[in-house]
């Protein structure tokens, strides 16, 4: 994939992240398992870390992907959220209270990526199997998109179907039927 195509997803502070996922043969904890995070703060963080990770994921035999936060983050709000993690660990019994700290920069990253820390909205509709017998054709979505007024921002292909990224909209207008709406998902930067 072209990564230019997701400037304007770069700025502000992000996660990104390299994994296999489960689907595709990923075990959770596995000692071999590939499963990388950053937070990039700029574009210029955001671009060394997509590099790193595609130098790795190109030189790796296992299907890894490349993912990224499509709304930046907060990074106030995730310290408060850190901070009341904090407090309540203090008060889990010992062995709870000590896997929370020695776990520390996931539960960081849990609070970053807490939709609570978001920084903007926007959404990410996940359309998979298009052109399958099942599914639709991506100019019925357009369509439907242009009739309940959605103001779409980008629209990429992914390994199983297409990402449209849109400014925040009514969900009750959506027809499911056509995919997901997540309203604070992960971009898919490389597959």
């Amino acid at each position: 994939m072209n990564i230019e195509k997701f400037n304007n997803f770069m700025d502000g502070y992000r996660l990104i992240m390299l994994t296999h996922r489960g689907k595709e043969g990923g075990k959770v904890n596995k000692p071999d398992r590939v499963a990388k995070k950053k937070i990039s703060c700029n574009k210029e963080e955001f671009l060394e870390i997509f590099k790193e990770f595609k130098e790795i994921k190109d030189k790796n035999d296992k299907p890894l992907r490349i993912y990224s936060s499509v709304n930046s983050r907060d990074i106030n709000k995730a310290i408060r959220e850190f901070k009341y993690r904090q407090l309540e660990a203090d008060y889990y019994d010992e062995e709870s209270k000590n896997n929370f700290y020695l776990d520390i920069k996931n539960r960081w990253i849990s609070c970053l990526m807490n939709p609570r820390s978001k920084a903007e909205t926007k959404f990410l509709i996940d359309i998979d199997n298009l052109g399958t017998e099942d599914k639709w054709d991506i100019s019925e979505v357009e369509k439907h998109l242009v009739n309940i007024e959605v103001k779409i921002i980008l629209q990429y292909p992914t390994k199983n179907g297409i990402h449209i990224i849109t400014e925040p909209f009514n969900p009750n207008l959506w027809n499911s039927d056509y995919g997901d709406i997540k309203k604070d998902g992960l971009l898919l930067l490389d597959y």
